[in-house]
């Protein structure tokens, strides 16, 4: 069964959220873990509550499931443009790959910390 619902709780923690179903009578689920791409490079993505969520259950039950995650409703769009890969924070932070520029952008809303060696190689440049 695939139902959509919203978030109420997160738990980045454990990478699960709970979601409330509006078609049933605001039923809550059992913390459902929230798909995310495996391999060697993981990362946190736990939708935040409030936003719209697509689960999939195994079973009539609001236990046995899945989150797969959000998406863009209404009158929500992606950030950047097609042309960008990334990922954009709620401060104005960013990092995103510009294939049509072909630059990697970087903006820190508060600064940068890199821990380990750094090699520059190119040139350097004062930009403003």
């Amino acid at each position: 069964m695939i139902k959509i619902g919203t978030v109420s709780t997160a738990d980045p923690a454990s990478g699960s959220v709970r979601v409330v179903f509006a078609d049933r009578d605001d039923m809550v689920s059992a913390p459902l873990p929230v798909i995310t791409a495996g391999g060697w490079g993981r990362g946190v993505a736990v939708p935040a509550p409030g936003e719209t969520a697509l689960c999939v259950f195994l079973d009539n039950g609001q236990s046995a499931g899945f989150c797969l995650g959000t998406y863009y409703a209404g009158d929500e769009h992606p950030p950047g443009n097609n042309n960008q890969r990334g990922t954009w924070f709620e401060d104005g932070s960013f990092v995103y790959y510009d294939r049509s520029a072909h630059v990697l952008q970087i903006k820190a809303a508060s600064g940068v910390r890199i821990d380990g060696n750094l090699t520059v190689t190119g040139t350097i440049k004062n930009g403003g």
